[in-house]
């Protein structure tokens, strides 16, 4: 039985062991919210802006995790955008053209993203929602490198590299540590702060 299914079951599901890889390939299609490159710890999450469970693990237990475990986990986040959600495909378009402006820019985008996700996906307003995270400056350059056709490649790389994984839901994430790979498949249950922190602080004793 794995830690993580032993200290949470059935909250954490969905485990496979692999060799974990050595670095970041170039076609590596993901953003590091936060964490060293090579910390012992990796958390790689594949989410959708419009799915109400990834609000919920990004805003109660990645920050955290972000906060709490900066120097020991790192953290990666990959556009998967769903089908079914009409938004969420232009959401992941700011994701991915805040990354270009830094880590700081891209994490504010995250948190008005999540924070903002009931009014804009309703109303498909996710300009409104941006602009008040980000001084006008930092707004309209993020407007205009959203006009590269860049962008759109690199939402499609990100999500095609999820279909490779194997991913079909979100949020799916992988968890790389001591030469192992969990992948923790959220749809039987929710994933708590409380359960990762155990599991985390067991893995980097």
């Amino acid at each position: 039985m794995s830690l993580v299914r032993r200290f949470a079951a059935p909250c954490l599901v969905s485990l496979l062991l692999f060799v974990v890889p050595a670095g970041f390939s170039e076609s590596f299609a993901g953003h590091v919210l936060g964490g060293p490159p090579q910390s012992p710890v990796r958390i790689e999450v594949y989410s959708d802006f419009e799915c109400p469970h990834c609000r919920d693990l990004y805003l109660v237990v990645i920050r955290q995790i972000l906060q709490d475990y900066s120097n020991k986990v790192c953290v990666v986040y990959y556009e998967f955008p769903l089908s079914t959600h009409r938004y969420s495909q232009e959401a992941a378009r700011y994701s991915e053209a805040a990354s270009r402006m830094g880590q700081q820019v891209l994490l504010r985008v995250f948190d008005a993203l999540f924070m903002e996700q009931a009014n804009w996906s309703q109303t498909g307003r996710i300009d409104a929602a941006i602009a008040k995270a980000l001084p006008r400056e930092q707004f309209q350059k993020l407007k205009r490198i959203m006009q590269d056709p860049g962008v759109n490649l690199e939402v499609e790389k990100a999500r095609q590299q999820g279909i490779q994984a194997g991913i079909n839901s979100t949020p799916t994430m992988f968890i790389y540590y001591r030469g192992r790979t969990q992948k923790v498949d959220t749809r039987e249950g929710p994933v708590t702060y409380p359960v990762m922190k155990q599991f985390l602080d067991s893995v980097l004793k």
